[in-house]
């Protein structure tokens, strides 16, 4: 029997449709009240595994995720499959935080039509990666709260020189077999940005780490192309907003 993915649907196809979004406030009386708004851009989010297994005529036993598309005109965005926004092409973004809906598989059919083609396989791969660390970035180790604290304090704010712009990310891995931890930073650098640069700046955020919580043991830098998504999975980001904690109220966390 046809499917959503045999009729070409896939986790990052974007569609026009006006679907209305959702959330519960709370009222000026004090009770829950719900909020509607309509927008007419989604992204496909549910696993192509899903899509497969989504039947065409399934009028709702079956729910596919759909979140809103905005145009980068309309806020700033970053090709870092760990920054809040995701950059689905050079126009349109999705973030973190944008409206997501659930839809039946039969009413997704009916707007074929509208689909575009799929993202190209790199985007996609990231998009994929993009979604999993939304909602499963790996939790740090207790014992490696406080260095990944003192990391994110000191290479996770990039604003005031221009180099620190073309930083997409600031990626760490700890070596945790001695004491004090050693930690490896990777920097994923815009395209044109200066590998030089990038390097130094980096360098010197590291110097300010205290190194009786973690010694710097190496620094790389790399563009998108060279930077591997199983380094991307594998690591923690250097930015305390983004960080999972592996335990409910860590000490002092920011």
């Amino acid at each position: 029997m046809a499917s959503l993915y045999s009729e070409g649907w896939r986790q990052g196809t974007i569609f026009t449709a006006e679907l209305f979004a959702s959330r519960l406030v709370l009222s000026d009386d004090g009770a829950p009240e719900s909020r509607t708004e309509t927008y007419d851009r989604w992204v496909v989010c549910s696993q192509n595994c899903d899509l497969a297994a989504a039947q065409l005529d399934d009028s709702g036993e079956s729910a596919i995720e759909v979140r809103r598309v905005t145009s980068t005109e309309e806020g700033s965005g970053d090709w870092g499959v760990r920054s809040a926004v995701f950059l689905l092409s050079g126009s349109e973004m999705t973030e973190a935080d944008a409206s997501r809906i659930q839809v039946s598989p039969q009413l997704l059919q009916s707007l074929i039509g509208t689909a575009e083609p799929p993202l190209p396989d790199g985007r996609a791969k990231a998009f994929k990666t993009w979604l999993g660390l939304r909602y499963d970035r790996p939790a740090v180790p207790d014992h490696l709260v406080e260095p990944a604290r003192e990391v994110a304090k000191r290479c996770g704010r990039r604003s005031g020189r221009q180099v620190a712009q073309g930083i997409h990310d600031v990626l760490m891995q700890f070596d945790d077999s001695c004491t004090p931890p050693k930690v490896i930073l990777f920097a994923i650098r815009a395209d044109d940005a200066d590998h030089e640069e990038v390097r130094l700046w980096v360098a010197e955020a590291a110097q300010r780490i205290r190194t009786e919580v973690c010694v710097v043991a190496g620094i790389y830098v790399g563009t998108r192309a060279e930077t591997s998504l199983e380094l991307i999975e594998s690591s923690y980001a250097a930015d305390l907003s983004q960080l999972t904690w592996g335990n409910e109220d860590p000490s002092g966390a920011e």
